[in-house]
């Protein structure tokens, strides 16, 4: 059921973009590109590209590679939002292993953003190395989810950025790995 529920949302999708994007009256160059790249097989979740690209920035993008610093600053944007979650509930009294696992969230957070930040300039020297960086986020955001597990920390905000951190490093992946 839940691969016919999503084969529905692809279908609609695409009619959506094809009316909306295409039709001679809106035909916009950074639609057509957000489309094209939201719609390529590299893009693991085709709906989630087009959420974080659905903003004016996105829509005033030229090129991928600009695309890709949207998607960029917006995945830092919610890393820095999760990452003052970490550090409020790291000043409320908790026992040693939930502040263990906060501080483990809390350097993984850190690092996301610096790598988050990094891609766009490592774009235009080296496709390839901020491909690879880029999809070494992902992976990371499992040492934070193990952490909360083995404290049995209950904290949806954090597992909502630990998606987010997978989804943003999913899609910068599938981004610039056509442009090697």
């Amino acid at each position: 059921m839940a691969s016919q529920s999503h084969f529905i949302n692809v279908i609609f999708t695409i009619l959506f973009l094809s009316v909306d994007v295409f039709s001679p009256s809106r035909v916009s160059a950074s639609k057509a590109l957000i489309a094209k790249v939201c719609g390529d097989d590299a893009i693991l979740d085709h709906d989630f590209c087009l959420k974080a690209l659905s903003n004016a920035q996105a829509n005033a993008a030229k090129s991928v590679n600009q695309l890709v610093d949207v998607a960029m600053k917006e995945a830092v944007a919610k890393a820095h939002t999760t990452l003052k979650v970490i550090v409020e509930m790291m000043k409320k009294p908790s026992s040693p292993a939930t502040l263990e696992a906060l501080k483990t969230c809390q350097n993984v957070y850190k690092n996301s953003i610096r790598s988050f930040g990094m891609i766009s300039d490592e774009l235009s020297e080296d496709a390839m190395s901020a491909n690879y960086d880029v999809s070494l986020i992902g992976p990371d955001a499992e040492t934070c989810i193990k952490a909360l597990a083995a404290a049995s920390v209950n904290a949806p905000e954090i597992a909502n950025g630990n998606h987010d951190l997978q989804y943003f490093s999913s899609l910068g992946h599938g981004m610039t790995a056509k442009m090697n």
